[in-house]
């Protein structure tokens, strides 16, 4: 019998834990009154099983709602080579963050302009031009364990985009300015 990975997440009772963990950049073991039980910490293992369910592939507890940020990573990693928005910085910045997200709905993409639909001119600003499209496709919401496929949703029926002056000379000074 093949041992195909299962779906093994558990729905998240906001009532009682975050979406996702917290990144702790200071030692987490803080004084008892003053911790927030909803927060999950990226270290605590037994409470992110608890919050979030374990993986079907690696079995290790997930850092987010349908979330394994391990494998994600590795499966964002596997991916870049087949896009680029044909600027380095950028690429870079959009990877870097595949690569630590803890959560879909952190998660950035790079998606290309054919991808939209019914694009319409709003107006211009200081920086560039605004437009309202479609994304009939939606954005990443979880790895679908069973059809090996990112299962996407669509939050909204417009996305706002803006197309940037002097876009091809966005660099990672800007960049950081955006972070």
């Amino acid at each position: 019998m093949e041992n195909k990975p299962k779906w093994l997440w558990k729905n998240v009772d906001y009532d009682k834990y975050q979406w996702h963990v917290t990144i702790s950049t200071i030692d987490s073991t803080i004084e008892s009154e003053n911790v927030d039980e909803k927060v999950v910490y990226i270290e605590d293992l037994e409470k992110r099983r608890q919050a979030y369910g374990i993986c079907g592939e690696c079995k290790e507890p997930g850092t987010g709602e349908y979330w394994c940020q391990p494998c994600n990573a590795k499966r964002f990693k596997d991916n870049f080579k087949n896009w680029t928005s044909g600027n380095k910085d950028i690429d870079e910045f959009i990877q870097q963050s595949q690569l630590n997200v803890v959560h879909y709905y952190k998660c950035l993409e790079w998606i290309p302009f054919e991808k939209f639909q019914n694009i319409t001119y709003i107006a211009e600003g200081g920086f560039g031009k605004i437009y309202s499209a479609e994304w009939p496709e939606g954005n990443i919401n979880y790895w679908d364990i069973e059809n090996q496929k990112w299962y996407r949703y669509k939050d909204f029926d417009k996305y706002a985009l803006k197309s940037l002056n002097n876009s091809s000379d966005i660099c990672s000074d800007f960049l950081n300015e955006v972070i």
